[in-house]
């Protein structure tokens, strides 16, 4: 017997097509999950950047009128930045300023600000970040405080 195929009858088989496609679907879900964990690891440059921004602004502020700015979470304000990006709709974060919360006499006269940048994306195990004046760091993770030791804040 001699079997000849014809020209135009090659073709990818049911069995292989299938192979392929689960070749795909396996790569594709170990590559999407490092792909949004990498999209938060940048929004969360973006707020840390916008609240280093922020910080140097109300320094210079300080250093002209001897008191810092205090400002709502997304409040416009000539004075410092309180958003993180180019825009307010357009930015992973907000940001306010708020006098610091500690006991001290310093935080009596206005001279320490915290600046709160809240992630805008509600899937961010990340809420909060936050950067005072006198140089305390941390954020809010899944809910808990904490330090700017934790690579989850300031890494």
């Amino acid at each position: 017997m001699n079997h000849h195929r014809q020209h135009g009858s090659d073709g990818f088989t049911l069995i292989e097509l299938m192979i392929t496609v689960a070749i795909i679907a396996i790569l594709a879900s170990i590559a999407y999950p490092a792909y949004t964990e990498q999209i938060r690891k940048g929004r969360r440059a973006e707020c840390r950047s916008g609240l280093l921004q922020s910080m140097q602004q109300q320094e210079r502020y300080y250093t002209q009128f001897n008191q810092y700015v205090t400002f709502a979470t997304g409040a416009a304000t000539s004075k410092t930045q309180s958003f993180s990006g180019d825009s307010l709709a357009a930015s992973a974060c907000s940001i306010a300023a708020v006098q610091c919360t500690s006991g001290t006499t310093a935080v009596a006269l206005n001279q320490c600000v915290e600046l709160q940048a809240s992630m805008r994306s509600g899937n961010d195990p990340v809420s909060l970040l936050y950067i005072t004046s006198n140089g305390d760091k941390g954020c809010t993770y899944n809910g808990t405080a904490r330090t700017e030791n934790e690579k989850q804040c300031w890494p």
